[in-house]
């Protein structure tokens, strides 16, 4: 081969190197900032990050205990990735069933856990339509969260509504790829400004008003168990 073109092909390779090592600097280094408009929300603060080194917010909100993450979704090669916001309210008592509602689903949902459960309930006519509603074992009363789901997906960047017994989580999509270096060269690169603190806040009291929801029906048919005994 060629001197010159082994030279060259050298250098090619080093600055490729380089260049991919800048851009994980960049993404780790703008990832690192997402949450930033949000601390002040959280009591009890605690930060730390995933196994893809991807930030997690955790706290204290209105009585509950959260925890806020973020979920890079470059699964879907026909579309700008998104970057999904997690958002959990940890239950503070046990309620009961299962859901998970999931709109415009893509089958690629690798963040939900309903593609292993095996119940399927309908969607009533006030919901959105384009979606899934799937459970396990046992379904939350789909009367219990009706007050809140129409509502609550009215914002399209709205996608998925999980209620466990254990928790509630939304996840939101808060960013998508920009459209450039993803069409060239397929990076998925995002604006790195903070995910708004409003947003966030919103997001948070919807999310433990279907938690209450959830609890206080668990206390109603706690309640009710007793009186028929009683009886």
């Amino acid at each position: 081969m060629n001197i010159a073109v082994l030279v060259l092909l050298v250098m090619m390779a080093v600055l490729i190197y380089r260049k991919y090592n800048h851009d994980v600097s960049d993404k780790t280094q703008a990832r690192s900032h997402v949450f930033d408009e949000c601390m002040s929300l959280l009591q009890k603060l605690q930060t730390s990050q995933d196994q893809a080194n991807l930030p997690i917010l955790q706290g204290e909100y209105a009585g509950y205990q959260v925890a806020l993450s973020i979920v890079e979704d470059t699964l879907g090669w026909r579309k700008l990735p998104p970057l999904w916001l997690l958002i959990k309210v940890i239950a503070n008592k046990p309620s009961l069933g299962t859901f998970d509602m999931i709109v415009r689903p893509a089958n690629n949902e690798f963040y939900s856990p309903s593609w292993q459960w095996d119940g399927n309930l309908a969607i009533p006519s006030s919901w959105p339509q384009h979606a899934i509603i799937k459970y396990q074992q046992q379904a939350v009363d789909v009367a219990l969260l009706s007050p809140y789901v129409p509502a609550l997906f009215t914002d399209l960047n709205m996608k998925e509504l999980l209620v466990t017994p254990s928790m509630v989580r939304l996840t939101y999509m808060a960013k998508q790829a920009e459209r450039g270096e993803y069409l060239i060269m397929r990076n998925a690169v995002y604006e790195n400004t903070p995910i708004r603190k409003n947003i966030v806040e919103a997001l948070l009291r919807q999310a433990i008003a279907i938690r209450q929801a959830a609890e206080n029906s668990e206390d109603s048919e706690i309640k009710a168990v007793y009186e028929t005994v009683e009886r």
